[in-house]
């Protein structure tokens, strides 16, 4: 799979590349803002986000797939910044209980962040070419 593979001038995995997009400072605002971290020992927000990320670019269908996947070698997981690979049943409990609005804000802080690349590269189409 290309995203485990490394990419020669990092040595990092893809995946691990596209996680660090992501700036540590709007991460944490958000799960400031949000307290999603309040009463989680385990499953942080970050774990969370990992989690969905993977199971977007991997095309999971199940937690199951998710955690065999994140858990494919300790490597891994630690190059995705994960002390373990996420069980099936916290997986489930997080995305049960953690609001959606935390993943919402940060989206809207990262498209503030980037939105100098995102005026010079428009990569949106207008409803007039869809």
């Amino acid at each position: 799979m290309g995203l485990f593979r490394r990419d020669k001038n990092t040595n990092k995995p893809v995946i691990r590349q596209i996680i660090d997009l992501i700036p540590i400072h709007l991460l944490q605002r958000v799960i400031q803002t949000h307290q999603t971290d309040k009463y989680c020992h385990k499953y942080k927000t970050y774990d969370q986000l990992v989690a969905l990320m993977f199971e977007q670019l991997f095309r999971c269908s199940t937690l199951e797939d998710i955690s065999v996947g994140i858990g494919a070698s300790k490597t891994f997981i630690r190059d995705l910044g994960l002390e373990q690979s996420p069980a099936k049943s916290t997986m489930s409990d997080g995305n049960r209980k953690r609001d959606y609005k935390v993943f919402e804000s940060l989206y809207m802080n990262l498209l503030s962040y980037y939105s100098h690349l995102l005026k010079k590269h428009s990569y949106r189409k207008t409803i007039d070419e869809i």
